[in-house]
């Protein structure tokens, strides 16, 4: 008898063993899910992780009240030209979140092109991080303009770093690798170089709108260890099919508390290839109602990210030396994202 082919489509994974679940057997099958979910698509969805319902409306909620505050008070807190800190607001089009292959970055020099074609972002999004952090420090807006923010996002930020930490340890131990390459990838995870990040998508009129320059966020992979995304009811985000590259499968949003984990480029690298970057996009979808008016759209990415003078490479032990050696470089985190914003602020 043969062996079964691959699982198709985003998995769903109820990582719930991991959570509150002492036994080690049923922790085991959920890593073994997880690792096997990932392994083929980059991402897969998780429930079960103990964010409560709750706590995701009400973390919409404040998302909603900060993008309803004039543009003059989210400017206070403006992300600024260039790459540090790495926090604050970006206004529509600020940010051009894109993937350079190293050729087209050679051939760059100074700003983009004008005739430059990759599609441009239709979003704005604030960046929030540990206050303890001191390099990518935050960018607060006042607190009159909306009393509470502040206390709230350093709370929710520190429960999904919380949960994020279950995550890597989980993946780390399904990987199999050894003990002391297990404690470095843990010990540059100190969660102070994580970010949280509100994202709007403006709804727009069907006229104004060239799908072929324009998207809410063109493809591109995130580079962390991982990501977990939140979102609304609204449908846009889209992760590639790895198993027939260069078609999307959606995000879809029926299961309300349901997160996205996406493989980031260190995470890729780290692996070995064995848990590969997630390439994902957000589009412009039509109105489901059928209206000249596309929805807006609300999310919530939480960006794994180890320490910036840590090192990255790949590992040979564990299902990571089961792939072909050569393919990744041995670096610095800080040298790999440096590469990666060169264009994007």
């Amino acid at each position: 008898m043969g062996s079964l082919p691959p699982p198709s489509g985003i998995q769903t994974i109820d990582i719930s063993p991991l959570i509150t679940d002492n036994d080690p057997v049923a922790r085991k099958a959920t890593i073994d899910q997880l690792i096997a979910a990932v392994h083929v698509q980059g991402a897969c969805g998780i429930v079960g992780h103990g964010v409560s319902l709750e706590r995701l409306r009400e973390a919409f909620d404040w998302s909603r009240k900060f993008f309803d505050l004039t543009p003059e008070e989210k400017a206070k807190a403006n992300h600024p030209k260039g790459i540090v800190p790495h926090r604050g607001y970006s206004g529509i089009g600020r940010e051009k979140c894109l993937i350079y292959t190293e050729e087209e970055l050679k051939n760059m020099s100074g700003e983009l092109a004008a005739d430059f074609k990759k599609p441009l972002d239709f979003k704005e999004h604030y960046d929030i991080g540990s206050d303890g952090e001191r390099v990518h420090y935050n960018l607060w807006i006042d607190e009159h303009a909306l009393p509470g923010f502040r206390t709230w996002a350093q709370s929710f930020y520190w429960q999904m770093e919380e949960l994020s930490k279950v995550v890597l340890e989980a993946m780390l131990d399904g990987l199999e690798i050894d003990e002391e390459a297990k404690k470095h990838i843990l010990k540059v995870h100190t969660g102070h170089q994580n970010g949280l990040r509100l994202m709007h998508y403006p709804s727009a009129h069907e006229s104004t709108i060239d799908r072929s320059s324009l998207t809410w966020c063109p493809t591109h992979t995130d580079f962390t260890t991982y990501t977990l995304l939140m979102q609304d009811e609204n449908q846009g985000l889209e992760i590639e099919d790895r198993l027939n590259p260069g078609t999307f499968l959606q995000a879809t949003t029926e299961i309300e508390d349901r997160m996205y984990l996406t493989m980031g480029d260190f995470g890729e690298i780290w692996s070995n290839g064995f848990l590969p970057a997630s390439k994902h996009r957000v589009i412009i979808p039509r109105a489901s109602d059928g209206s000249e008016v596309t929805p807006k759209r609300y999310s919530m990415p939480y960006f794994i990210t180890p320490r910036h003078d840590g090192i990255c490479g790949p590992q040979d032990t564990g299902k990571c030396g089961t792939l072909p050696s050569g393919k990744y470089k041995t670096g610095t985190i800080q040298e790999h994202i440096e590469f990666r914003m060169k264009y994007q602020y």
